[in-house]
């Protein structure tokens, strides 16, 4: 059975920040996690599933959690540069 390596990441904030980032209610450790999983998958640099494992979800309840925060993988600049191209020979014909 494969070793589980865990990372403990401790914040040093200012206590104004606490309420401005949500982290004053209930569980700041969830909320933090939440954060950070999030703004991965905005990143690209995790998957739908991903997300929903790190967190703990379901499918139905991560697509409502990415829909709640706004969260949406960004395109890539080949991805536009594709898009664009697709676009400039469909008006040409």
């Amino acid at each position: 059975m494969g070793h589980i390596h865990r990372m403990i990441l401790v914040l040093d904030l200012p206590d104004s920040w606490e309420s401005l980032l949500g982290l004053d209610s209930g569980d700041a450790t969830s909320r933090a996690r939440q954060m950070l999983v999030l703004e991965g998958y905005r990143e690209g640099r995790l998957s739908r599933g991903q997300v929903s494992e790190m967190l703990g979800l379901g499918f139905h309840e991560t697509e409502a959690l990415l829909a709640e925060h706004h969260a949406e993988q960004q395109p890539t600049w080949d991805e536009l540069e594709a898009g664009a191209n697709q676009l400039r020979s469909r008006l040409a014909e």
